[in-house]
C-alpha cells in the first residue's frame, strides 16, 4: 500500500516524510470497488475522503433530473475534500467509478484526529488541499464560462470567506492556531 501511495501521491509523500506518510496510512482502509459503482451521492452524507491510487471516475451532478457530467479523475486524486473542509456533510456531485478502483478511505473522524496531533501533516494535507480546491476553482469558472455564450472565464473566482455554521470549517480553525497567521 505504501509502494502505491508514494507513487501516486508522490508530491504527498516527499513533503510528509517516510514516518508521516505511515501514520496517514495507518489511519487509511484500502477499498477495491468495481467498474459503474456510485461511490459517494450528490446530497447524500459523507464521511471520508477517498485518495485514488488507480482507476478512474466520473463526477456529476443532477439537475432536473438529469446527470451533468463535470469531468473525470484518476490516479493521485482525491474525493470528498469539501466535505471535510467545509463541514458540510453533503456530497457536492456523485461519483461513480468508470472502471475498477483502487483507492485509500480516511474517515473524517481520524482525519481531524490526524491533523489535531500532528502539526506537520495538517500542514501538508491543508496546502494540497486548498492548492486543488484553487484549481478546481478555476477550471469550474472557465467551465461554466465556455458553457455560458462562449463568454470569457471572470478575472476572480466568487468571493464566499464565510465560515460555515453547518460543520467545523478546518481550514479557519487551522490557521486559527497558527500563530501570526
Amino acid at each position: 500500500m505504501k509502494e502505491e501511495f508514494e507513487k501516486q501521491f508522490s508530491q504527498w509523500a516527499r513533503a510528509l516524510g517516510p514516518e508521516n506518510v505511515d501514520k496517514l496510512l495507518a489511519v487509511t482502509t484500502r477499498l477495491e470497488l468495481p467498474a459503474n459503482r456510485v461511490i459517494i451521492r450528490d446530497r447524500m452524507p459523507v464521511d471520508s475522503l477517498y485518495l485514488i491510487l488507480e482507476g478512474e471516475v466520473s463526477i456529476s451532478v443532477e439537475e432536473n433530473g438529469k446527470a451533468i457530467k463535470l469531468g473525470v479523475i484518476g490516479p493521485g486524486q482525491v474525493l470528498g475534500e469539501v466535505s471535510v473542509l467545509s463541514g458540510e456533510q453533503s456530497a457536492s456531485s456523485t461519483v461513480t467509478a468508470l472502471t475498477p478502483v483502487k483507492m485509500l478511505r480516511l474517515r473524517h473522524q481520524a482525519f481531524e484526529d490526524l491533523i489535531a496531533a500532528n502539526y506537520a501533516v495538517a500542514s501538508v494535507l491543508l496546502e494540497h488541499f486548498v492548492d486543488m480546491l484553487a484549481d478546481r476553482l478555476r477550471a469550474s469558472a472557465k467551465s461554466f464560462a465556455e458553457l455560458k455564450d462562449g463568454a470569457p472565464p471572470p478575472d476572480e473566482p466568487p468571493a464566499d470567506d464565510s465560515p460555515t455554521l453547518r460543520g467545523k470549517n478546518w481550514i479557519k480553525s487551522f490557521f486559527d492556531r497558527v500563530p501570526g497567521t
